[in-house]
């Protein structure tokens, strides 16, 4: 059961009592929804009058309202064919997807609220076209019948399906977020009670676009206990109430550079300092600042203030629009270097769609190839439009 005043929100119903005559009804049976990173988004109509919503308030945006008024015919229609009696509200639940700097956002739809008078939530999947761009059974990754009751288990037997189905897709939008931040679980039709709530399993929570993911680490364990990393973990988080590099921050980078033969912890520290306030610069913990050059692309990304470079391409002499991306792996380990050491900029852009960067590498031409790269970076940086 969902209440009226969290139909804004992606959120868990509430769970039946799992009994019936005395006996223990069977575990459910859901079906996996693929879910979109962004924030949470809705679209509210009563009658004729639409209200938008961003992370469960009430909204301005002005890159939804141009979404709302775009299709404002469709969804007052959809939303007339949805209602059961003439005063009920229709709330339409997602998020708001914009992860590409490049690309124009939109409001995703996930699931159909429709609330009486008297405060009773209906809720099932979206699954229709209201949008040029529905794809209903897109996303949507099979059944899972579930043997235990407990809504406890359940719940978390649930995150942990979402963070495995997930799990594949490792890349990061130019943003620097995940595509997917998690699965919506819809109960399926079968199922013996008509009360089963749809479950919302978030590996992460969607903030304004200027922070950092702030990822639930409960859903990630580790196969094996790690010292090291709980360590530096501990220290880190020491280091950052304190606000400066204390002896056991220092101890514990050093002993995982020291012991990590295979570069996998490094990495995962390096990734961890990225979302602080603290980086390494040539071998030394620092507190991240503005660089010049010259200076590598991975010093750049590991010990100054800059979250991403621009990257361009040239062909012949055709040089095509450059596009900004967030900092990766690839980047903080100093697997670009060989193609990245980046100057003072010594002349200003050439074309007003060039961003006006203070950093610069050469152009990089691979051999047999007549397509160039090059990497800008430390200037002002594009934003998602939440």
């Amino acid at each position: 059961m969902t209440t009226p005043s969290e139909v804004y929100t992606l959120t868990t119903g509430v769970f039946p009592d799992r009994y019936q005559n005395g006996t223990q009804l069977e575990g459910p049976v859901y079906g996996a929804q693929l879910m979109f990173t962004g924030p949470d988004a809705a679209i509210e109509v009563i009658g004729n009058k639409i209200t938008q919503y961003m992370f469960g308030s009430p909204s301005c945006n002005p890159w939804f309202a141009e979404v709302i008024e775009n299709y404002k015919k469709a969804i007052i229609r959809t939303a007339g064919d949805l209602r059961k009696a003439p005063d009920d509200r229709v709330v339409l639940t997602g998020v708001w997807y914009h992860l590409d700097y490049n690309e124009r956002p939109r409001f995703e739809p996930y699931v159909i609220h429709v609330i009486s008078a008297d405060g009773v939530v209906s809720s099932r999947r979206y699954k229709i076209e209201m949008f040029d761009y529905d794809s209903p059974g897109e996303g949507f990754v099979g059944m899972l019948a579930l043997e235990t009751t407990s809504p406890e288990d359940i719940s978390q037997f649930l995150k942990k399906e979402a963070a495995r189905i997930t799990g594949k897709y490792t890349s990061h939008e130019p943003c620097g977020l995940k595509p997917l931040q998690g699965v919506i679980w819809f109960p399926a039709e079968d199922n013996n009670e008509d009360d089963i709530p749809i479950i919302v399993s978030k590996l992460f929570t969607a903030r304004a676009s200027h922070e950092q993911p702030d990822y639930d680490v409960e859903v990630f364990p580790s196969e094996a206990a790690n010292p090291l990393r709980d360590e530096f973990s501990e220290a880190l988080s020491e280091a950052g109430e304190k606000a400066e590099i204390t002896p056991r921050f220092v101890s514990a980078y050093n002993a995982i550079v020291v012991d990590d033969v295979s570069g996998v912890d490094r990495k995962w520290m390096l990734r961890e300092l990225s979302y602080s306030r603290f980086g390494v610069y040539r071998g030394e913990l620092v507190v991240r600042e503005p660089r010049s050059g010259p200076i590598t692309l991975s010093e750049l990304a590991n010990s100054s203030t800059a979250r991403g470079s621009w990257f361009q391409v040239r062909i012949d002499h055709d040089a095509y629009d450059p596009r900004f991306s967030a900092f990766d792996d690839d980047d903080r380990s100093g697997l670009n270097d060989f193609r990245a050491m980046l100057h003072d900029r010594r002349v200003p852009p050439a074309s007003e769609d060039e961003p006006n960067c203070l950093l610069e590498s050469d152009w990089y031409l691979a051999e047999g190839s007549t397509a160039a790269v090059r990497y800008m970076a430390v200037g002002p940086e594009p934003r998602l439009s939440w």
